[in-house]
């Protein structure tokens, strides 16, 4: 075969080969179909919180052909998630709509509201707070908010354990959440250091000086051992004298205090000047009762020392009588039937009552008391319904036969004005207060038979030894504070 016709075989092959792929293009171009493609990227359901902020998760949507696919063009895309309602649990339908030119596309994905996530805990953190070593954590504050169920505080639960506080908040659907606190333990205060009578005392020329004085740490305790006390008192010589106490706690936390003690004559009447303006006198009357262990209790645990006036209204606790006088209070006769048509109707009467009441404390204590108060104290008028004069003749019969009678300055107001805890607590304060202020030390009137008056009687302590007082019990060279005899 020539060239010529070589060449010519070769073009016709080439035109036939070009005319083949124009015609299957041509083919592939009719049968191609242009549309747009929404990719919902493989995810076909979304599970959204309740009450949270929905989040969709997107999707792309292109304009292309069937055949062609490599020829691609973004298509804009709106959604539709009106149907979902993220304030009720449920199934629904989000819809996308992609567009490019005159060529539409629908996609829907599904939407499951539901709640799997528990309460947000929300520690609050008080600058500087420390718990004192050997205390239990004293609770800063927390709120839980759950995305279903609102306001769930109330549902927590807390418990300490190895220096760290875990709590725990369930919600309704049972998602359950936990938070921790670390514990941060600290001694930063000195032992509370009192002195019994004050920081200002007289001391009987040619009688025995007892000092007394506590010392209570809020980590240790009772330390009242450790103190130290630089100084003495002669009681064989009149004048002043200076005592210095110390104590130092475990933690290196020191608390001193200094007292003066004046070596005076024993005066025949004791005004009040004797025990300073900084004393009190807790008393209580018409007991023992049912309250009576407990005001004990409470007493004990700041070894403050207190004075009752018995009764036998409630014979079912004159054990408590005994337990008085061992835990080293005073007890004194108040009255044993608190009967005043009764013992108020003659001096006799008056003295058989008195007897009565004194035999039971005998017989409770091994030993009776020279120190009793008049029911209604010195200054009733109700005694004038039965016997004109009694209370005048009571009293001077009393010195003849040395007893000591007592009234009060300072009126809790437990006996019929108020039911309140902290309106005792009010009166009591106050009216100590204001003694001070005149130079005089304050005899407390309370009841052990009020319950709501024993529940005060923590925080009258408290308040008195941080503002400085003392507490003592009552004998019969304390501070009277006598009222005019009214009958």
């Amino acid at each position: 075969m020539n060239k010529h016709k070589q060449t010519n075989t070769l073009t016709i092959v080439l035109v036939s080969f070009l005319a083949v792929i124009l015609v299957v293009f041509a083919g592939l171009f009719v049968f191609n179909r242009w549309e747009v493609v929404i990719d919902l990227h493989e995810i076909n359901e979304v599970h959204a919180q309740y009450g949270l902020p929905y989040e969709d998760p997107g999707v792309e949507a292109k304009y292309t052909g069937s055949i062609f696919k490599f020829y691609k063009k973004k298509a804009d895309v709106t959604i539709d998630s009106s149907q979902v309602n993220l304030k009720k649990m449920g199934e629904y339908t989000v819809t996308y709509t992609a567009k490019y030119k005159d060529k539409t596309a629908k996609a829907t994905r599904k939407v499951i509201v539901e709640d799997t996530i528990g309460p947000d805990i929300q520690l609050n953190s008080t600058p500087d707070a420390y718990t004192v070593y050997n205390h239990p954590y004293e609770e800063e504050g927390f709120q839980a908010i759950d995305n279903y169920d609102g306001d769930v505080t109330d549902k927590v639960q807390s418990k300490e354990s190895n220096g760290y506080v875990y709590y725990t908040a369930t919600d309704s659907n049972g998602n359950t959440s936990t938070a921790k606190r670390k514990i941060t333990y600290d001694d930063r205060k000195g032992p509370l250091l009192s002195l019994s009578g004050g920081e200002e005392v007289n001391a009987f020329y040619g009688e025995e000086y007892k000092d007394e004085y506590t010392a209570i740490d809020d980590c240790d305790g009772d330390i009242t051992s450790q103190v130290t006390v630089e100084g003495s008192v002669d009681t064989n010589t009149k004048g002043d004298y200076e005592l210095k106490y110390t104590v130092t706690d475990a933690h290196g936390n020191t608390s001193t205090a200094v007292r003066k003690v004046h070596v005076i004559d024993k005066p025949a009447y004791n005004d009040g000047s004797m025990e300073g303006p900084k004393v009190i006198y807790l008393t209580f009357d018409d007991g023992p009762y049912k309250y009576t262990d407990q005001l004990l209790d409470i007493l004990d645990k700041y070894n403050v020392k207190a004075t009752f006036f018995t009764t036998s209204a409630y014979p079912d606790y004159a054990y408590c009588i005994k337990e008085e006088a061992q835990r080293g209070h005073t007890v004194a006769v108040h009255t044993a039937t608190h009967n005043y048509s009764k013992l108020y109707a003659s001096t006799d009467a008056y003295w058989a009552d008195f007897d009565q009441q004194n035999a039971v404390i005998e017989q409770q204590t091994g030993s009776k008391s020279k120190l009793f108060r008049f029911p209604g104290g010195s200054s009733n008028t109700v005694s004038r319904n039965y016997c004109r004069g009694v209370v005048s003749q009571i009293t001077q019969q009393s010195r003849e036969k040395g007893y000591v009678y007592f009234d009060w300055n300072v009126s809790s107001g437990d006996a019929g004005e108020t039911s309140s805890s902290d309106v005792v607590f009010n009166n009591v304060t106050s009216q100590v207060a204001a003694n001070s202020q005149h130079g005089k030390p304050s005899v407390v009137l309370q009841h052990d038979i009020k319950d709501f008056s024993v529940n005060a009687v923590e925080r009258i302590i408290q308040w008195g030894l941080e503002n400085g007082y003392s507490f003592k019990p009552l004998t019969e060279y304390s501070f009277t504070a006598h009222h005019g005899i009214a009958n």
